[in-house]
C-alpha cells in the first residue's frame, strides 16, 4: 500500500498587512493577542500602532462609549445603543489604589477626556486640592498623577476647572490646571505631560488673554489640540482656548446673531449669566449651546456649531436649563447631552443629573439615563491602546 503524503506549504503573511488587519479589532481581542507571540506583543504595545488604531477606532462607532460615573457605579454605554433607545449600561470595574472614588466627604469628582483616556479629578472642597489620575477604561490601566511640587498653599490660591487634551506636536497627553494667587493676582498655569510624567509652571503676562473672568463651575471642552472655556470678557460672554503645542490662550469669537443678554420680563433689565451657555462637541467640532430669547418667559436653545465659522445647527425649546453637547450619532440626527437642573431646599442648592438625546429631524427629546443622586458624571471615550 502506498501512502502519499502531502506537502506542507508554508507562508508568511507580511508584516504591514498582519499590522492592517490587526488595527481593525477590539481593544479586548487585541490585549488577548499580545500572548500570540513577542512580535505581536511588541506589535500591540508599540506607540505608533496605538495611534493607527485609534485613527480608525475613532470612525467606528462601535468604538465610541460614554462613560457615566454615579454616587456608586461606573457605567460604559455604547453610542449605538444610545441612540437606537436601547440603553443596556454594561457596569466597569474599577479599583483605583490611593484614589478612592467614593466614600470621601466634601469630595467631587470631575471627568474629562481625550484619545480614549479618561483624566478623573477628586477636588477636596475643605482642603481645596486636587488629586488626578489618567485611566484608559478599554484597557484597565492607570496611572496616579503626583501632585505639583511648585503650588503655594492651596488656600491662598483660586483654581479654575482642569482641562486634558492631546498635543500633537510632542505626541503627548497633558493636564492643564490654571490658577491665581491672592492677593496678589498673579496668574499661572500647571501643565502636567503624561511622556515625561512631570509638571512644570508658566507665568502668565498681564496682557494676556487668561487675565479675562474664568469660571468655576463650567467644565473645559477638548477640540483639536486645544482646551476650551467660557469666560466673561469686558462683561460680554467670551470662548477662549489654550493651545497645547504653543502654551498660549487665545479667543475665540462668539456668535455674533447670538443675543447673550436676556431682559427681565418684570423690571427689564439685562441679565446673564455662565449658566445661560455650555461647551461642548458634534462629532469633531466644538459646539456652543446657549439660552437666548426676548425675555426670561421666551426662552430657546440654539446649537451652534465651529467649523470654518459658527453655524447654526439647531433650535430647542428651552428645558429649563442649558444642556452640554456630548456626542452626535453617525447621521447626525441625534445629540446627546447632558442636563442639569437645580433643586433647592431651603436655600441651598443641589445639582441633579440626567442624559438626554435630542433628535433634530423630528424634534423630539428623551431621557437616556436619570441619576435620583446629586452626583453624576458623564464622559465620551473611544476604544484606544494608549497608556497599556
Amino acid at each position: 500500500m502506498r501512502i502519499c503524503k502531502a506537502r506542507r506549504r508554508s507562508f508568511t503573511i507580511p508584516n504591514d498587512l498582519v499590522e492592517d488587519i490587526l488595527s481593525r479589532l477590539p481593544v479586548k481581542s487585541l490585549m488577548r493577542f499580545k500572548c500570540v507571540s513577542k512580535a505581536w506583543h511588541t506589535l500591540i504595545s508599540s506607540r505608533q500602532f496605538a495611534k493607527s488604531h485609534f485613527q480608525r477606532a475613532s470612525q467606528n462607532p462601535s468604538c465610541m462609549n460614554v462613560l457615566v460615573l454615579t454616587d456608586n457605579c461606573v457605567l460604559s454605554l455604547g453610542y449605538e445603543a444610545l441612540f437606537h433607545s436601547c440603553v443596556h449600561g454594561q457596569p466597569v470595574d474599577v479599583d483605583f489604589k490611593g484614589f478612592p472614588l467614593w466614600g470621601e466627604e466634601y469630595v467631587e469628582t470631575n471627568l474629562a477626556s481625550c484619545n480614549g483616556l479618561v483624566c478623573i479629578e477628586l477636588y477636596n472642597r475643605r482642603k481645596c486640592t486636587s488629586e488626578y489620575l489618567v485611566w484608559n477604561p478599554s484597557t484597565k490601566s492607570y496611572k496616579n498623577i503626583p501632585r505639583p511640587t511648585s503650588t503655594p498653599d492651596s488656600r491662598s490660591c483660586w483654581f479654575y476647572r482642569f482641562g486634558f487634551g492631546y498635543d500633537y506636536s510632542t505626541d503627548d497627553h497633558k493636564i492643564v490646571r490654571p490658577y491665581k494667587i491672592f492677593p496678589f493676582d498673579i496668574r499661572r498655569i500647571e501643565i502636567f505631560a503624561l511622556k515625561t510624567f512631570t509638571w512644570k509652571t508658566i507665568l502668565v503676562d498681564v496682557d494676556n488673554i487668561y487675565n479675562c473672568s474664568l469660571p468655576l463651575i463650567p467644565k473645559t471642552t477638548y477640540c483639536k489640540g486645544a482646551i476650551y472655556w467660557t469666560a466673561m470678557r469686558y462683561g460680554k460672554p467670551s470662548i477662549i482656548y489654550f493651545d497645547l503645542a504653543e502654551e498660549i490662550f487665545h479667543e475665540l469669537p462668539w456668535p455674533e446673531s447670538v443675543l447673550y443678554c436676556v431682559r427681565d420680563g418684570s423690571s427689564g433689565k439685562c441679565f446673564y449669566t455662565s449658566g445661560l451657555w455650555e461647551l461642548g462637541t458634534f462629532g469633531e467640532h466644538l459646539c456652543l449651546s446657549v439660552c437666548t430669547g426676548e425675555s426670561r418667559k421666551n426662552l430657546c436653545v440654539q446649537l451652534w456649531v465651529m467649523k470654518e465659522s459658527w453655524t447654526r445647527l439647531a433650535t430647542i425649546p428651552y428645558l429649563g436649563t442649558c444642556l452640554r453637547p456630548m456626542c452626535a450619532s453617525k447621521n447626525g440626527e441625534k445629540v446627546l447631552m447632558r442636563e442639569t437642573q437645580v433643586k433647592y431646599v431651603g436655600i441651598t442648592g443641589e445639582c441633579y443629573y440626567k442624559l438626554v438625546e435630542w433628535n433634530l429631524t423630528d424634534h423630539t427629546c428623551t431621557s437616556i439615563l436619570c441619576d435620583p443622586s446629586p452626583r453624576m458624571e458623564a464622559a465620551t471615550y473611544v476604544e484606544s491602546l494608549y497608556l497599556q
